[in-house]
């Protein structure tokens, strides 16, 4: 049978959502006749494959590939692709739902004006009453529109997602899916390239569903690990398409906008920050203040971290960390304490004890030691991800700590953002320690000084990179 449009929809544990996204493509105006719905059921472990057989079970237009095991939406979204046979392809995610005239109406305009590209509205739908708010890579038409020369409408480049345009057959070679979280950047980026006829319509709308369960609203570690790959795959098609490095760099700005914003705000371990920045740092080429600025003319609401970006290649990892995240207070100070107990392993995470307290001149803390046996050494971290002055003042046995001054002084001085002290003793026969000390943060003026002391001051620290976390005591290089 002969189909107007295909319909790839992968499927993953979606049964709470699948027949509202299902009755939307059922309900069109075009008829389900004339659309061939393709559905991966991405190794689903709910009841969702049973909902999908009753669609495909009914309407012979639906059909099911089943993979054996979770491939993740990109994947099934290539497999599916295969099995293609109209001259226009769309996608749909399996939360989502769109307008009953929303294929129909889409195909007249391509018709109409011989597009190979259409991209259409699409709306967040929350369930709810609330709005919300525009975002960055919604394209908002307010009238149809088209296109002929992409560079001469550079906000198109951040338009991302793959599942509010219907695509020509000429288009399907660009449609290749990567692994992980952002794998529909560059198959959106380079049919909007490689497109040459792009109609942007105002009468059809996509329903974006805000689920908290997805991965974009679902922040994570690897959520900017994924999103730097996402930036480098971008880059790189500089080579081959040298005429859009402008419009490129656009793009990821953003993304670099996005990954440093989630890493000033969540108060993940200061490891997985450094591995952030470290990563970002691999990723990016050098950007200059005029791609900052025209970026600032296209999108003025969202950027304001300019500086950090232009800087990313000045600084090692962790005194980029210190410089524009602890020194700037751009975060939730992390007021946590922690306890590593070495058992015989040495330090890790398995084998820690934290508490969550808001740090005072004098603090009091007593650490559970009751699920440890054979303990051979403590290790008291008293506050990540900020410069301290700190003592311990009841008697402990303090055999090192990382500051910078003696363990025999008064105060220890941590200019590093994981500060620790090492206890070494035998504590076999006790339940829990009780941890007495001494903290203050120090401010920015007692950090500069400091670093004054040492002809090593934070904001010379452009010409090289340095050797080992944050050695602004040792001797100059």
């Amino acid at each position: 049978m002969s189909y107007k449009l295909s319909v790839i929809i992968p499927v993953f544990n979606a049964e709470d959502y699948i027949k509202e996204c299902l009755d939307s493509v059922v309900d069109q105006s075009l008829g389900i006749d004339n659309i061939e719905v393709i559905i991966v059921n991405d190794n689903s472990c709910d009841s969702t494959l049973d909902i999908i057989s009753q669609y495909t079970d009914k309407y012979p237009s639906f059909k099911l590939i089943s993979n054996k095991s979770n491939l993740g939406p990109g994947e099934s979204r290539n497999m599916a692709l295969k099995e293609v046979s109209s001259d226009y392809v769309t996608y749909l995610d399996a939360d989502d739902f769109i307008s009953q005239n929303a294929y129909e109406d889409a195909l007249s305009k391509i018709n109409e004006f011989n597009a190979d590209l259409l991209i259409y509205n699409w709306e967040t739908y929350t369930g709810s009453d609330y709005v919300e708010p525009i975002n960055i890579h919604q394209q908002n038409t307010l009238e149809n529109k088209l296109i002929t020369d992409i560079k001469q409408n550079p906000k198109l480049f951040l338009s991302t997602a793959p599942w509010n345009k219907i695509y020509h057959r000429s288009l399907f070679k660009y449609l290749k899916f990567s692994k992980g979280f952002y794998e529909d950047n560059i198959v959106a980026i380079l049919a909007l390239i490689n497109a040459k006829r792009i109609f942007l319509s105002k009468d059809s709308i996509y329903y974006y569903r805000k689920n908290s369960d997805s991965t974009t609203e679902n922040i994570t570690v690897d959520s900017s690990i994924h999103l730097s790959n996402s930036i480098k795959e971008i880059f790189d098609l500089r080579y081959e398409y040298p005429e859009f490095l402008n419009d490129l760099k656009l793009l990821n700005i953003n993304f670099i906008y996005d990954i440093l914003f989630w890493t000033y705000y969540y108060n993940w371990a200061l490891a997985d920050e450094l591995k952030i920045i470290n990563k970002l740092k691999s990723v990016i080429i050098p950007l200059k203040k005029e791609d900052i600025d025209r970026f600032k003319q296209l999108f003025p609401d969202k950027l304001s971290y300019e500086k950090d970006i232009l800087d990313l290649d000045k600084y090692d990892a962790e005194t980029f960390l210190a410089k524009y995240k602890y020194f700037n207070r751009l975060n939730k100070v992390n007021s946590q304490a922690s306890l590593y107990v070495d058992t015989g392993k040495g330090f890790n995470e398995s084998d820690k004890v934290a508490i969550d307290y808001s740090p005072l001149k004098k603090n009091n803390l007593e650490f559970s030691l009751e699920n440890f046996g054979n303990i051979s050494k403590l290790r008291f971290d008293p506050l990540e991800g900020s410069f301290i002055k700190c003592r311990i003042t009841n008697n402990l046995p303090i055999s090192d700590a990382n500051c910078d001054n003696s363990v025999d002084d008064d105060y220890q001085i941590f200019t590093n953002l994981d500060p620790c002290y090492v206890l070494d003793a035998d504590f076999s026969d006790i339940s829990s320690i009780q941890i007495n000390f001494d903290l203050e943060i120090l401010t920015n003026n007692d950090i500069a000084n400091l670093f004054r002391q040492k002809d090593n001051i934070i904001n010379d620290l452009q010409v090289k990179p340095k050797k080992r976390k944050f050695s602004f005591f040792n001797k100059k290089e």
